[in-house]
């Protein structure tokens, strides 16, 4: 199973977000869970970067079948989180977790939710 965690501050902040694990629905390169957790996970990457010009914010750690997703850490820096709940970094982030829960909703509707827990 993906956990996708995310740490949220008193003030609401996404502060982190931590992804481990394999969905194990399907075969490698057949497994449309894991695939859109990729897909989330690395718009969110890409997005911090080119839009809020980010860098050094996020590790990545290939699994040793590397048939899966990797284990990711996103950390907002301080100076983002400054910025405070409307900050483009906060949008950003706030709209990969929508995607998230809805990736979690449709395995749990339609393939039995045992491939992706969200925890917040």
């Amino acid at each position: 199973m993906i956990t996708v965690t995310f740490r949220v501050s008193d003030q609401g902040l996404i502060e982190k977000m931590i992804i481990k694990g394999h969905a194990g629905f399907a075969d490698s390169g057949n497994d449309i869970v894991c695939a859109s957790a990729s897909t989330l996970l690395y718009t969110a990457i890409a997005s911090l970067e080119e839009l809020c010009g980010l860098d050094g914010f996020y590790t990545l750690r290939e699994r040793k079948d590397k048939s899966s997703l990797p284990e990711a850490q996103i950390t907002i820096p301080r100076k983002e989180l400054d910025k405070g709940p409307d900050s483009p970094t906060q949008c950003i982030m706030a709209s990969i977790r929508i995607g998230f829960l809805l990736l979690e909703e449709a395995d749990r509707d339609d393939y039995g939710g045992n491939h992706i827990k969200i925890i917040q």
